[in-house]
């Protein structure tokens, strides 16, 4: 993963990672819904969890804390 000085931007980036390891295990993702569907995110994440690729689940955990961390920022 390429990192960046802007926070948006590397959760931007993570999202599309995401994105392009799901479609390589066969499950298409919209980003949009998905930074906007809780339902939706939590339905890709637990499908992303439960993957046999162990990358996919590692950017499941993490794209997990990213929206922890912004419903606590919301939250505050």
């Amino acid at each position: 993963m390429n990192a960046t000085r802007d926070p948006e931007a590397n959760a931007f980036l993570r999202l599309v990672e995401f994105k392009w390891l799901m479609a390589g295990v066969g499950w298409w993702v919209d980003l949009t819904r998905l930074q906007r569907d809780i339902a939706y995110s939590e339905e890709c994440l637990q499908r992303a969890l439960g993957s046999g690729s162990r990358l996919l689940r590692e950017h499941s955990v993490d794209l997990l804390g990213l929206r922890l961390r912004s419903d606590a920022a919301v939250s505050a």
